[in-house]
């Protein structure tokens, strides 16, 4: 973008009274690289501490402005927001109170975020005598240099603020830069990195390949078990070659050297570990189900935005209509999304749409280890994962041409975020829905107050399934009053008469599921059949 070029930046140090788009110059060397929705360091404030921010927007053509300050550097190399993800992150600002760059935060793994660490240090060409005598009789400022220069020329500000103490270096530190002492650096560092892996390959025809080395057999073995492998291959890493012929790294720098293959470093994904099994077909639907899939399909091949209440019985068979509904999706060439309310519920779906999905599946939940979780948000944005499986903050996962969300057990409380921002799940699913035109299904056996009144009035389309998937009755549920089966009337809470339903099914060899209502101190009157109200004055009791 040529001319005066100004970003519009979203700031972490901004606090939510004073959260706005912050202009900003672009550097000249900047100009051709700087998109929005990357990350970069700037000053802020009137001391310039340096913080991290995320572009917004870039505007060409504005006039100079002496006190506008430039960005220092640049964090990414590739936008990690696209335009509809900020526009999501500007959404959230509006209706979660917080700010756009925690909103956008909240949409990356840990992976990706940035320390910021400054440390100040002698400016080019500084010597020591030069630097005292511009520290002239400041005390403060004397010590921050001889600090400096015992460093080897330069000191974090954590380390200067140590040694200072309760008093601030601050003045001193600034009295120094002003004089052209010192100067302030910033850098940043990541916690996760990218993970690669040293991978041989064939760097000739195999037929060539196996012309060098087979002369040679007997005198090098392991040159030829090498060669004979990448040819049945191709390519694998070399750790594996290693351990399947017997080799060591340096025979396969000897390869290289004589031009038949080539090392290189590969960048592999961490991930979760899925039991192999074999590829379960599409399950087959009862007429029930079949109803309900025909229904939820028909509206996500509209392509508008629309959302509906699954409401079924447990037992009913949902996740086989989610099974169904994105095979739908992806045939269509659409991403799809499925939203469980804990994390212990992640491992037992993903078993059974890796069975289905394979590769094409992406796990996030929080108990991921940071590598693992960077990966597979990795693996989504480049268009490797076309589906994902996670729980709460799945919900940003940056799938392109998104045409499903379910969110199962939609009535979960653990849906709604505890931290800042504190979004609710359904909510920006729905904002995702209405921005790419997707099908967001809500089912549930129990579902939510606000979810079943939007599906009566008609805001929500509403599917039922009344049934088990395979007919079986469902079980008996009996509610027991304690004031009348409770005998005699001093009896505690868990009297046995309220047991005894619960140990016929376990002597027939059934199951039985016993629940008691709170689980905290219990108020229990031992006169439970002279319950009275205490008569208010000029009133009567009945």
């Amino acid at each position: 973008m040529a001319g005066n070029t100004v970003a519009k930046i979203a700031l972490q140090a901004a606090t939510y009274a004073i959260d706005k788009p912050y202009d900003y110059q672009v550097p000249t060397e900047l100009l051709d690289q700087l998109r929005p929705g990357m990350r970069v360091i700037v000053p802020f404030g009137a001391g310039n501490r340096r913080t991290e921010g995320i572009v917004l927007a870039l505007e060409g053509g504005r006039p100079d402005d002496p006190r506008r300050k430039a960005i220092l550097a640049l964090l990414d190399e590739e936008p990690v927001l696209d335009a509809p993800e900020l526009r999501l992150a500007l959404w959230m600002r509006e209706r979660y109170f917080c700010t756009v760059y925690d909103a956008a935060r909240a949409m990356l793994p840990a992976g990706l975020y940035f320390s910021l660490q400054d440390r100040w240090q002698l400016a080019p060409g500084m010597d020591e005598e030069a630097a005292c005598e511009a520290a002239g009789r400041s005390e403060r400022a004397r010590r921050v240099l001889e600090l400096i220069f015992a460093s080897g020329g330069w000191a974090d500000v954590a380390q200067l603020k140590e040694a200072f103490g309760t008093k601030d270096p601050n003045p001193a530190l600034k009295l120094l830069r002003d004089k052209g002492v010192l100067t302030l650096e910033t850098s940043a560092s990541r916690g996760v990195g990218d993970k690669k892996e040293l991978v041989a390959a064939l760097d000739i025809p195999p037929e060539e390949a196996m012309a060098q080395v087979t002369p040679k057999r007997r005198s090098a073995p392991l040159r030829y078990a090498v060669t004979e492998l990448l040819c049945a291959l191709g390519s694998a890493s070399a750790k594996e070659l290693c351990y399947f012929t017997g080799a060591s790294n340096s025979t396969l720098r000897s390869l290289a050297k004589s031009g038949i293959l080539r090392l290189e470093q590969r960048e592999v994904y961490r991930r979760v570990a899925v039991e192999p099994g074999e590829r379960a077909a599409p399950p087959v639907l009862n007429a029930e189900q079949q109803a309900a899939f025909d229904g939820l399909d028909a509206l996500a091949v509209e392509g508008k935005p629309a959302a509906a209440l699954l409401y079924g019985v447990t037992g009913s068979g949902k996740t086989q209509i989610y099974l169904r509904l994105i095979y739908a999706a992806l045939g269509r060439g659409r991403t799809a999304m499925v939203l469980v309310p804990e994390i212990s519920l992640t491992p037992q779906l993903l078993r059974i749409f890796a069975a289905h999905f394979g590769d094409d599946i992406a796990v996030l939940h929080s108990s991921l280890r940071a590598g693992e979780r960077y990966d597979e948000w990795k693996r989504i944005k480049s268009g490797k994962a076309r589906v994902v499986i996670g729980t709460r903050s799945a919900i940003f996962a940056p799938l392109k041409n998104l045409g499903l969300i379910v969110l199962d057990e939609e009535q979960e409380a653990t849906y709604k975020s505890e931290n800042v921002p504190k979004y609710h799940a359904r909510d920006v699913a729905k904002y995702r829905c209405a921005q790419s035109g997707a099908l967001l299904v809500l089912g549930s056996a129990t579902p939510s107050v606000e979810s079943m009144y939007h599906a009566r009035r008609g805001d929500y389309r509403l599917f039922t399934l009344s049934h088990r998937y395979n007919q079986g009755a469902l079980p008996e549920v009996r509610i027991v009053d304690m004031k009348v089966s409770c005998a005699p009337a001093t009896a505690p809470p868990s009297a046995p008469p309220s047991g005894r339903p619960c140990r016929r099914p376990w002597r027939r060899g059934s199951r039985a599921f016993c629940s008691s209502t709170g689980g905290g101190p219990a108020v229990w009157s031992p006169a439970a059949s002279a319950a009275r109200c205490p008569p208010a004055p000029g009133a009567r009791c009945t």
